[in-house]
């Protein structure tokens, strides 16, 4: 979904990459309809679920889906000012967190909410910890800690690696989603370490050109500028995140279906409109 390198003409090696990504013109009024549509869902009476332990995974999934259309919003913008690829870098795998999250919460059941509600009190605690500590040795830091609900869970690690391997399993097994664990290979750690979410990895292959007998460092990244296709990638994503909860919900989905199929990677086939 993203391009992974390239190479010292300046040409993607593999992925869409700029060169391969629709044009703004294109992927801005797309990313518009998807967040409208997705918060048009949430007013629907049917994505109103009771609170109760039955739900408490489909509520946190939904929630990540509309906190993905925040960060569309963003990802939007910075396409439309020219962010920086590090700044995009650092939403795209900001969105992918969350998307990696709320589609582990839809496939896990119990054992994907156990671990998430226990790395939210983990967590917790272990910043309270700290802030004491700081304030023990006469350092004022005012950091409000946010409520936190009171869920009987054990305080379970959430690492993302894992959730993309159990999606990755599930999703198989249900025959509807496929390939999650490469997505985060692929994705995640392509952002990380080539496209600045990690900066420091940067250095090693986009300031130097190490092209003749002497050393230059150059005063700019040399990287292809990553914007719309981080946005495209992103916007997939999401369409794929809503397809399946509103699908569940009894909702509309060919707009979402028909997104993915016009905007992800060429496969082929396409995806049914009607996932559940």
């Amino acid at each position: 979904m993203v391009d992974a390198g390239v190479d010292d003409n300046n040409q993607t090696k593999r992925g869409i990459g700029e060169d391969r990504a629709a044009s703004a013109g294109v992927l801005l009024p797309k990313a518009e309809r998807l967040i409208e549509l997705v918060r048009d869902g949430f007013a629907n009476a049917t994505c109103q679920l009771t609170w109760t332990e039955r739900t408490y995974g489909r509520v946190f999934s939904l929630a990540a889906l509309g906190h993905e259309c925040v960060v569309l919003e963003q990802l939007a913008s910075g396409v439309r000012q020219e962010f920086p690829s590090s700044i995009m870098a650092l939403l795209a795998r900001h969105h992918f967190e969350t998307w990696l999250t709320g589609m582990y919460l839809f496939f896990g059941g119990d054992v994907a909410l156990e671990a998430f509600l226990g790395e939210s009190q983990r967590s917790h605690e272990a910043l309270r910890q700290e802030i004491e500590k700081v304030h023990a040795n006469g350092v004022a830091l005012d950091v409000a800690l946010p409520p936190l609900e009171e869920f009987e869970w054990e305080a379970a690690r959430w690492k993302y690696e894992r959730a993309a391997q159990e999606l990755d399993r599930l999703g198989s097994e249900s025959g509807l989603l496929h390939n999650a664990l490469a997505m985060y290979q692929v994705v995640y750690r392509a952002l990380s370490g080539t496209h600045g979410a990690h900066p420091t990895h940067r250095l090693l292959d986009t300031y130097v050109d190490a092209s003749s007998m002497f050393a230059r460092v150059l005063p700019r990244s040399q990287s292809v500028p990553l914007r719309r296709a981080l946005l495209q990638g992103s916007l997939v994503l999401s369409a794929m995140h809503a397809l399946f909860s509103f699908a569940e919900r009894g909702l509309p989905t060919d707009e979402f279906a028909r997104l993915v199929n016009e905007l992800r990677p060429s496969s082929n086939e396409d995806i049914s409109t009607s996932p559940g």
